[in-house]
């Protein structure tokens, strides 16, 4: 039987928590981020249109705080690939199954747009890889597998993104 990180038998058979969850990834896509800008010489590309970057920036952060406070309003685990209590299907979760996933992309767009280079935009699909490889996949074999029919009625209804 598989077990968890903290050497507990992992009972649920479809995921184990991580030691490294997605804002860790984040925090190191936003260093990546600016290590490229400052060490890969290139021209700059929109110039002073760049600072449309803000826009997602703060949509991102609204988007994140208001998901992680519905989270907290029904009492629900916001760890990742760990068993939930309730299934949020309301507000932004009624726009997109993933909406800190979300958040967590359209922040990370917005600062690449914010540093105006080229190189930043690299980390772009590579942080959306590793949320759908080692994240999403597994986190909708927990919700299926915790809730059932009523997660793959939601999951028919919702997008996973936008």
């Amino acid at each position: 039987m598989p077990v968890t990180d903290d050497g507990q038998p992992d009972t649920s058979g479809v995921a184990t928590p991580r030691k490294i969850n997605p804002p860790h990834y984040f925090g190191l896509a936003l260093i990546a981020m600016g290590l490229l800008r400052w060490f890969v010489a290139a021209p700059p590309l929109l110039g002073t249109l760049a600072w449309i970057g803000v826009v997602p920036i703060v949509a991102g952060m609204f988007v994140a705080a208001r998901a992680a406070g519905q989270f907290e309003k029904v009492g629900t685990n916001i760890v990742p690939l760990t068993r939930s209590t309730a299934l949020v299907t309301d507000g932004m979760f009624a726009r997109s199954r993933n909406p800190m996933y979300t958040s967590m992309v359209a922040i990370v767009t917005g600062v690449a747009l914010v540093l105006d280079r080229w190189a930043p935009w690299i980390v772009v699909p590579v942080f959306v890889g590793i949320l759908r490889l080692h994240f999403i996949r597994h986190e909708e074999r927990l919700m299926e597998a915790t809730f059932g029919p009523t997660y793959l009625d939601y999951k028919a209804r919702v997008r996973r993104w936008l």
